[in-house]
């Protein structure tokens, strides 16, 4: 079976296990559970000395201007957002209509569960008129994308053997996922996955992503989005290489801000499961790129600077100091 498939089987299993647990607390009869009213004031006083109110301003999700989406699943905002962005990267388009439900690690990978934000449908045309006034080519690509997941049913459809193959011929490379799922005609980001080498071409450690999605509810993304009319140079090639199944240029962004240019190939594999009466989209992203920025070293570094970890000096010293009679604090004197 897929690696891919087998964790989502694994993580939904888990998930309704979960839902039918049912929390049962009883109480200890004995002389603690007698109800004690907190009528005397210094009683009162210290309860509220005690007290500590911690105010954290986070964001649920991304603020709900200019944001689209549509039945198709296709994630856009006329706003390039990076107030809440993990370093200098960008936050994926996906955040706008998705939060983050839970985070697993299995093994190489790491699985967003992602839920959907209740927001309108926008009608595609909508879109279509704001790229076509902007980039022609975009809005064509724009077009056909949406068609093809109109119509899914007319799209090739493939064997969980065939994407074993592939996950075989790309591992140790970077690659995410993304698994959708077709349901009563409207298409749901169900999960996004990434591989421990992607976070490498981010220059982000997993603890470093965990701590990140849990306080903002966010996903970073290895795109670079220009804050001018660029951005849409990014969705044309992302929109063609979904459609043709090819391999596109794209700009590439890390955690400390380099840009470097890498080949994205882009390969969806349309799976119909029958128990469920489901059609399931697994579209992954492979980078291919300079050796350079897969820097186990960077990602270390970064960590310690994410997490404000500074060196002990004592161990800076002692590492420096290559003498063990220095070390020890004594020296053996000469004897005549």
């Amino acid at each position: 079976m897929s690696l891919i498939v087998r964790n989502i089987l694994s993580i939904r299993e888990e998930w309704r296990q979960l839902l039918k647990k049912k929390i049962k607390k009883t109480k200890r009869k004995n002389q603690y559970t007698i109800p004690y009213k907190f009528d005397d004031d210094t009683q009162n006083t210290k309860q509220k000395n005690d007290s500590l109110l911690i105010v954290q301003n986070i964001p649920t999700t991304i603020p709900n201007n200019n944001v689209f989406r549509l039945k198709t699943n296709i994630q856009f905002s006329l706003q390039i957002n990076k107030d809440y962005s993990l370093g200098s990267l960008f936050v994926d388009p996906h955040s706008n209509n998705y939060k983050i439900a839970r985070i697993d690690k299995r093994k190489n990978l790491i699985i967003l569960t992602l839920d959907q934000i209740d927001r309108p449908i926008t009608p595609p045309e909508v879109l279509y008129s704001i790229f076509k006034d902007r980039n022609t080519q975009l809005a064509q690509t724009f077009m056909q994308y949406n068609n093809r997941n109109l119509e899914p049913t007319k799209c090739k459809f493939y064997k969980i053997q065939e994407m074993i193959d592939f996950e075989q011929k790309i591992q140790g490379q970077p690659y995410a996922v993304y698994v959708n799922i077709y349901k009563d005609g409207i298409w749901k980001t169900f999960q996004k996955i990434f591989s421990q080498e992607l976070l490498q071409i981010l220059a982000i450690s997993e603890e470093m992503l965990f701590h990140y999605c849990k306080e903002t509810q966010l996903m970073p993304i290895s795109a670079y989005y220009d804050k001018n009319d660029e951005q849409l140079k990014v969705f044309y090639k992302t929109f063609k290489g979904i459609v043709g199944q090819q391999s596109i240029k794209r700009e590439y962004i890390n955690y400390n801000g380099e840009q470097f240019t890498a080949s994205l190939i882009v390969q969806c594999f349309f799976i119909y499961d029958e128990e469920k009466d489901l059609i399931f989209d697994y579209t992954y992203f492979v980078t291919d790129c300079d050796k350079k920025w897969l820097s186990q070293e960077r990602v270390k570094q970064n960590e310690l600077d994410y997490f404000n970890i500074k060196p002990n000096s004592c161990q800076i010293e002692e590492s420096l100091d290559q003498e063990p009679l220095k070390r020890c604090g004594f020296k053996i004197l000469n004897q005549k």
